[in-house]
């Protein structure tokens, strides 16, 4: 009786200091989320960074291609955005108004 009671302490006692310590670092028991990037990124043999070029229609202002408005801002116009292999992002003009 008197040594299922130690080992009933010794297991309360080591148990506790553990269950302690994952409860401080994530109340739920999960390692935290990976941290997310706007990049879209492909890693090829020998991991060089690379970005795929997967354009996008943007509507920004259009100063040069489409004239200015009587208020003075450029009218809109349609890009195409992508990022280039490097990673710059590049938009390219492709007509006046929006889509």
């Amino acid at each position: 009786m008197k040594t299922s009671l130690l080992v009933l302490l010794l297991l309360t006692t080591l148990g506790s200091p553990l269950a302690h310590s994952a409860s401080e670092t994530d109340p739920s028991g999960l390692p935290p989320p990976p941290a997310r990037s706007d990049r879209l990124d492909i890693f090829g043999a020998g991991m060089c960074h690379q970005c795929e070029w997967r354009p996008r229609a943007k509507v920004m202002a259009a100063a040069e291609e489409c004239g200015v408005g009587a208020d003075g801002v450029g009218n809109p116009g349609t890009f195409e955005c992508g990022r280039t292999p490097a990673c710059d992002t590049v938009c390219n003009f492709v007509r006046c108004g929006g889509p």
